[in-house]
């Protein structure tokens, strides 16, 4: 007896279904994974920066420089993969940005000094250019607006597994076996992160693409840097991120070296601060829709002063400062997640017209150079005056990010951030 002839709608709805599938699920997860990498990279070595340094002999401030410079890479391409993806797309820069990101962490085996660890972490650093500068904007290409602010906070919450989970892994690692470790394991991250991508990415091509010259650059970039919404908007956002940077830059030093916590300890004091994070992400998640953008941000605002008066006021009260810094950073922390999601949107849809991968890349750009020179000058100061200059350096970044907020907050045209159809 003949085959019956399979039915129409299970052939046609199966392949769709998959795609689908594909597409909207396997393409965050696969980004999200790279993401973890990229930051896990630098959560999982923290506890064993003391073990780096003895190795090669370096001073205990090598050790927030390993951060720093993981952070001046991922400014350092920032204003040329918007342009760079919006002229060849963005498919084939994630790959390969992936790629040199799995190949640096596998050139850590072989480093013989600081300095070589020091240029790999610039190297490794550069993967978060991709992730940022081209990954995320096409998740806000692909996406409606509120399904995108909620992937985006529910993909930060996967992502920030990485310093919930590195520092007590890292620190598992480095006492079981060598620091190089770390790296490998990263790598294979990678490797996972790539197949991922390779077989899910969608390419979304810009209507005009860009012209990759000097000149078609600054034509690119010179719409975004006329705006005073998205200047206001990276600067608060780099400053929002200090207080939580600055306790991780720091962090071995003030645990480890002066406080003379073992490297397990370390990790485990981790866990508040991450997991206050990854709260005020959910609260995100689940109140866009319900709040406005205003009382989200405000919200932030307000979790990440109490933090910085937390800290303050516990160091000058408490014998061990570095429970009141810990605090102080968790309310911060939450506050960080309630904030970093809206106003990163709002930057990045500041200006009509542009390719979001160009903004994006500047907007990264500007948010790192001022969390980076915020964080080492907290760093300074904390070495030379201790951990009051900590605090004090926390409180006066927020009082600065809600100096900044007045001005973001005025110059919208419309209802409190309520984003033009479309955009």
């Amino acid at each position: 007896m003949p085959c019956r002839p399979p039915r129409a709608g299970l052939v046609l709805f199966f392949p769709e279904f998959s795609r689908v599938l594909v597409s909207r699920v396997m393409f965050p997860l696969s980004l999200v994974l790279f993401e973890f990498a990229v930051y896990v990279s630098n959560d999982m070595i923290m506890p064993g920066m003391p073990n780096v340094l003895r190795e090669f002999g370096a001073a205990p401030e090598m050790t927030s420089l390993a951060l720093t410079a993981a952070m001046l890479g991922n400014a350092s391409l920032q204003w040329l993969l918007g342009p760079l993806s919006d002229r060849y797309g963005r498919r084939p820069v994630l790959l390969a940005g992936l790629i040199l990101f799995v190949a640096a962490c596998l050139a850590m085996w072989p480093v013989q000094s600081i300095g070589q660890f020091i240029m790999l972490r610039f190297i490794q650093g550069m993967g978060c250019c991709f992730v940022l500068t081209v990954g995320y904007p096409t998740v806000q290409e692909a996406f409606d607006e509120k399904t995108a602010v909620r992937i985006v906070a529910l993909m930060a919450n996967v992502s920030l597994l990485s310093p919930l989970f590195g520092p007590l892994a890292g620190a598992a690692v480095v006492t079981w076996w060598p620091w190089r470790v770390v790296f490998l394991l990263i790598a294979a991250i990678g490797v996972i992160a790539f197949v991922g991508l390779y077989r899910s990415m969608p390419e979304l091509m810009p209507a005009v693409r860009g012209e990759l010259t000097p000149r078609g650059l600054w034509r690119a970039y010179r719409v975004p840097l006329a705006s005073r919404r998205f200047w206001t908007g990276a600067v608060m956002i780099g400053l929002a991120v200090t207080p939580l940077l600055t306790w991780i830059a720091v962090g071995p030093i003030v645990l480890i070296e002066r406080a003379g916590l073992s490297q397990i300890d370390y990790g485990v004091l981790q866990l508040p601060v991450f997991a206050a994070l990854i709260a005020g992400n959910v609260i995100l998640a689940r109140q866009v829709g319900r709040w406005s953008y205003a009382r989200l941000m405000w919200s932030g605002i307000a979790c990440m002063l109490f933090g910085a008066a937390v800290s303050c006021a516990g160091v000058a009260l408490l014998a061990s400062s570095y429970l009141a810094l810990m605090a102080g950073t968790a309310f911060c922390a939450l506050g960080m997640g309630l904030f970093y999601g809206v106003v990163y949107r709002q930057t990045l849809f500041a200006v009509d017209g542009a390719n979001r991968a160009t903004v994006a890349g500047m907007l990264s750009m500007i948010m790192i150079i001022v969390s980076v020179g915020a964080i080492e000058l907290a760093k300074s100061a904390y070495l030379v005056f201790g951990a009051q200059a900590l605090s004090l350096s926390a409180l006066l970044a927020v009082l600065c990010l809600g100096a900044a907020a007045l001005s973001f907050k005025s110059s919208s045209e419309s209802e409190a951030f309520a984003v033009k159809p479309g955009g």
